[in-house]
């Protein structure tokens, strides 16, 4: 266990970051005058912290490249292009991510130290799943080494592969420790599930699922998604406050942006907005009328508004890991252990079961989702409602998932990994790899954004900083 200064140096390394500190304002007491332990209050920092690395800028940065939003004016503008961004662009989203993992480690060793094993795994879970999600976007980055000053002042960079590899032995002993039944998590400082230990063990396994699928160990990520969220109540969305009279700090993070920033960034140009969800031109046929346009989209702007008959998913809380991406990973999981006739129909399993949540109005923020009728092999066979331009009808599946991941995941990082992880996979459609033009067809912008690029703070602070990687540089084999 490490020593009681080095938590004192992690408590001094959060002060400096203020915008984070703001964030939490608020959370730090409780009104019903209850006394928490140390360990306790900050288990509730890392969840703020882990909700606003995920939902705010890296975010943004994201969806732009993706196609599911455009920047429009002053630096927006040029970062719509992935090639003028630098590694100051990634200074917030490094920052957040690696403070998570800071108060992750002090939840640990003060839990260990009480003697608290359910909320130790907490501080496990949440390092790992912070780890799971720098190694997927950055590829090599310090792990191992974190947060033991006195040895290891400037921390090596782990292979991704290493970091996968340790986040998944750390998600294991999560799920041992919350399953210990010693200890517990305060109900009052756990905002998502009031200390529910076996829902906090389903997230676990969700992860797993997740980081499995990046590194394409497709069987192992069926088997822990089929242990994930297994019912909408199992859901982990980010809590916003969306009260109009809550401060800044308690809101959607991009309904804070839009309000101080106003016009740097929308949807005018997004290929999500204007393709994908747009109607008879987009995703619509006989088995499927999809109307999650108004849950993203206003016009040419995110929503993030609320209305009498739907709140918009850039106002309140949003989704982090949930039953919806776990019937879609075990669905391309599925298919690609078996891509064949025996594969289809088992992927469709899961499929049919993730659109029959779709029709029940999951993830629409209560707009309604619209109609999605069970599809079967045929649709997908040459001259079927889902294969029109006559492919082979495993690819076919294939683009079916990821048209489906890139809507369901706009708003998260997911998309951004779906696109980098699947840049040299046949199966995937061409026209998610482009970023073009929509009047005129043509191709924007040089390269592909394949990875997130070191921040400038890590080349100027870490002594074993590798350097440099270009944003268009290959992430996954």
């Amino acid at each position: 266990m490490k020593t009681y200064n080095k938590l004192i140096l992690f408590l001094a390394i959060i002060g400096l970051f203020s915008s984070c500190q703001k964030f939490v304002e608020g959370y730090e007491k409780d009104p019903t005058g209850i006394t928490f332990t140390v360990a306790e209050q900050e288990l509730t920092a890392v969840m703020l912290e882990n909700q606003f690395f995920h939902k705010a800028d890296g975010m943004r940065l994201a969806m732009m490249w993706l196609n599911q939003a455009t920047g429009k004016d002053r630096q927006y503008k040029s970062l719509d292009n992935w090639n003028n961004a630098s590694g100051a662009d990634f200074n917030g989203p490094w920052n957040e991510v690696y403070l998570t993992m800071a108060h992750a480690d002090i939840v640990e060793n003060l839990a260990d130290a009480d003697g608290n094993i359910i909320l130790r795994g907490m501080g496990k879970l949440y390092k790992a799943w912070a780890g799971g999600e720098a190694a997927s976007l950055w590829g090599d980055v310090p792990f191992s080494q974190l947060n033991d000053y006195d040895n290891y002042p400037d921390p090596a960079y782990d292979t991704q592969a290493h970091v996968f590899e340790q986040v998944q032995d750390l998600l294991d002993e999560a799920i041992a420790d919350l399953n210990s039944g010693v200890g517990k998590i305060n109900e009052n400082r756990d905002f998502y599930f009031e200390g529910k230990t076996y829902k906090w063990v389903k997230i676990a396994h969700g992860l797993k699922a997740r980081f499995y699928l990046h590194q394409k160990q497709y069987a192992e990520a069926l088997n822990e998604a089929l242990q994930g969220p297994s019912d909408l109540s199992d859901d982990l969305f980010a809590k916003f406050d969306s009260n109009e009279d809550a401060p800044f700090s308690k809101w959607n993070p991009t309904k804070v942006f839009n309000l101080l920033r106003s016009g740097y960034l929308d949807a005018s140009e997004a290929f999500a907005n204007k393709r994908l969800l747009n109607g008879s031109s987009g995703r619509n046929n006989t088995k499927t009328t999809d109307n999650r346009k108004s849950y993203n989209y206003s016009g040419n702007a995110l929503n993030d508004a609320s209305v009498a008959n739907g709140t918009g998913k850039f106002f309140g809380d949003m989704p982090m890991v949930t039953y919806g991406e776990m019937l879609l990973i075990a669905t391309e999981a599925e298919l690609r252990k078996h891509p064949d006739a025996t594969g289809m129909a088992n992927a469709l399993t899961h499929y049919n079961t993730y659109r029959a949540l779709l029709t029940s109005g999951a993830y629409s923020g209560g707009y309604g989702t619209g109609n999605f009728d069970p599809y079967d092999a045929a649709d997908f066979d040459a001259g079927g409602i889902e294969n029109q331009d006559n492919i082979d009808p495993v690819q076919a599946f294939f683009r079916e998932i990821f048209e489906e991941r890139y809507i369901f995941f706009i708003g998260d990082y997911e998309s951004f990994i779906d696109f980098s992880r699947s840049f040299n996979d046949s199966m995937v459609p061409q026209y998610m790899k482009l970023r073009f033009d929509l009047q005129t067809g043509d191709i924007l912008y040089s390269g592909q954004p394949l990875r997130f690029v070191y921040p400038q703070t890590e080349k100027d602070a870490n002594a074993n900083f590798p350097g440099m990687i270009n944003i268009n540089e290959p992430l996954y084999n």
